[in-house]
C-alpha cells in the first residue's frame, strides 16, 4: 500500500491505515486489554512494516471496525462527503491502484467540465493466496496460537483437505523447533 500512497498522495489523494484489531492475535500480539496495549501494538506494527501512511486507532470496543463491517483486512476508498466509492474485502494493491486510477479518470474530466454519471460493478476478483506462507508468517510473527486459529478456521471454513498442507507445515515446523531445543 505504501507506494500506493506514495504515487497518489500527490495527487490529492488521502492515505489512512485504521488499526482495528490483532487479525491473527497470539503469543507475541495477543487480545487487546487496554486502549494502551492497542496503541502500543499499532506503533509496533508501523515500525515493523515501515508503514507511512498516517495511522490511525480504533477504539478498545471496535466502534469504527464494526461500522465498517468487521473484516479484519478491509479496504475503503471514500468520497468528498465520506461516501464510499470503493469498499474491497481484502487490501489488494493491484485493484486498489484500478480504483485510484479511475478516480483521477473522473476527476480530470470533471475538472474540464465534462458530465460523468456515477454507475454499480459488481466483480469478485482473485487473489494469490500462498497460505503455507501466511502460516509462517503468523509463527514468526504472533505465535502458534495464531497459527492454531488460523488453520482450524480454514478448515472449518472449507473442508480438511484444504488445510491439510498447512496442518502437515505446521507439525514439522513444530518437530524441527522442538529437535533444536533438545539439541541445546
Amino acid at each position: 500500500m505504501e507506494p500506493l500512497a506514495r504515487e497518489f498522495g500527490p495527487q490529492g489523494i488521502n492515505f489512512l491505515f485504521v488499526y482495528v484489531r490483532e487479525a491473527h492475535p497470539g503469543e507475541k500480539y495477543p487480545c487487546h486489554e487496554s486502549i494502551e496495549n492497542k496503541i502500543s501494538n499499532a506503533q509496533d506494527m508501523v515500525k515493523r512494516w515501515n508503514i507511512d501512511r498516517r495511522m490511525l486507532v480504533d477504539s478498545l470496543d471496535g466502534t469504527v471496525h464494526q461500522a465498517y463491517g468487521e473484516l479484519p483486512n478491509m479496504t475503503y476508498i471514500l468520497g468528498v462527503g465520506g461516501t464510499v466509492i470503493y469498499r474491497a474485502s481484502w487490501t489488494d494493491e493491484r485493484t486498489i491502484r484500478m480504483a485510484l486510477e479511475q478516480i483521477m479518470f473522473e476527476r480530470g474530466h470533471r475538472r474540464n467540465r465534462t458530465r460523468v454519471s456515477p454507475y454499480f460493478v459488481e466483480w469478485v476478483p482473485q487473489r494469490v493466496n500462498d497460505r503455507i506462507k501466511f502460516v509462517e508468517a503468523l509463527a514468526d510473527d504472533v505465535g502458534p496460537t495464531a497459527v492454531d486459529e488460523f488453520i482450524r478456521a480454514v478448515e472449518n471454513t472449507t473442508d480438511a483437505a484444504t488445510a491439510k498442507p498447512m496442518w502437515d507445515w505446521w507439525e514439522q515446523k513444530q518437530a524441527s523447533s522442538e529437535a533444536v531445543v533438545r539439541a541445546d
